[in-house]
């Protein structure tokens, strides 16, 4: 998140500082770019999937996003993104991930997860919601 900025008085003008005390005539990108890479370096998340607050993302995004991440936080090998719904609070995002490998792969055992982000895609929750062979034909939907 953006560092809150104050305004002081100088014998030159005004200029701008940070709550560290910093000069910090950077233009928003600069300033947005900075705090991604130093949230990059404490959270261990690659820059970009550090989104300011008020950027939004769009369905492609968001499901390339949740395949890899919902990959590494499980430890299994993404297949596909079966669903995305951009709803008024988020997105919901499911991804199918292999959880048993078998020869042939038509009797793979998958896993659907269902994930929610929020808008800006910072990941709320996920949860594993049914299990089921490749080969399974799906009725309903």
């Amino acid at each position: 998140m953006p560092q809150p900025v104050t305004r002081t008085q100088s014998d030159e003008g005004t200029s701008m500082t940070n709550e560290m005390g910093t000069s910090d005539g950077s233009t928003p990108a600069e300033r947005i770019e900075r705090i991604r890479a130093e949230l990059t370096r404490v959270t261990g998340l690659a820059a970009e999937h550090v989104l300011a607050d008020t950027e939004t993302i769009g369905a492609a995004e968001i499901a390339e996003r949740a395949k890899a991440e919902i990959s590494r936080i499980t430890g299994l090998a993404a297949d596909h993104v079966s669903a995305v719904r951009n709803e008024a609070d988020g997105w919901r995002v499911t991804v199918d991930l292999i959880e048993l490998k078998r020869i042939p792969t038509s009797s793979d055992v998958l896993a659907a997860y269902d994930a929610t982000y929020t808008l800006t895609g910072s990941l709320l929750n996920y949860h594993r919601t049914r299990r089921y062979s490749r080969d399974q034909m799906m009725s309903g939907e």
